[in-house]
């Protein structure tokens, strides 16, 4: 993440009007950083120095307009145009969705798992991390055929270890312990 990036969220989020939909801008962002990736004459275009700012400003109103953004995100994005920031918008956008997740008390976890999981699975995994957490989890899960069963979750730094693999460690230093070998 820059180090720009979180200043920009925290102003954002300070200077938000009350009850502002987060998810309903960060959903909208979404779309308007991939058009940024994703096309190449975009990002030229937002680049020129030959460009008039109004003539990107413009621009930059009608994909919000397309995006179904509202009018303070709009503005927003005309402020990171005006700091030419816009091309960075995804890593703001991140930082933005870090720090709601911060204030809200959510703990974004990845979970690996070697197969599909069912619905149950699911929700048994996210309520033991939110036990062991003491957070609201939004759960990613992620599949490796290599992991021989349980899971594996990652937030963060931190590592939560459920697989087969990790039981059989754990028994092993166990029986070494106990018998003393």
């Amino acid at each position: 993440m820059s180090v720009f990036t979180r200043p920009y969220a925290r102003a954002f989020v300070e200077a938000a009007p009350k009850g502002y939909d987060f998810a309903g801008f960060l959903e909208a962002g979404d779309a308007m950083a991939r058009a940024f990736e994703a096309s190449p004459n975009l990002r030229a275009f937002l680049l020129a120095p030959n460009v008039p700012r109004d003539a990107k400003s413009q621009a930059v109103a009608e994909l919000a307009k397309k995006t179904g953004m509202d009018e303070y995100g709009a503005r927003f994005l005309q402020v990171l145009l005006h700091h030419h920031r816009l091309l960075e918008a995804g890593a703001v956008f991140r930082a933005l969705r870090a720090l709601i997740d911060e204030i809200q008390g959510v703990l974004p976890v990845r979970v690996t798992v070697p197969g599909p999981v069912s619905d149950a699975e699911r929700q048994a995994i996210q309520d033991a991390i939110a036990t062991r957490t003491g957070k609201t989890v939004r759960m990613q899960v992620d599949y490796d055929p290599k992991l021989l069963g349980g899971f594996v979750a990652r937030a963060g730094s931190r590592v939560f270890d459920g697989s087969v693999a990790a039981a059989i460690r754990r028994f092993e230093a166990e029986v070494a312990e106990t018998l003393g070998a």
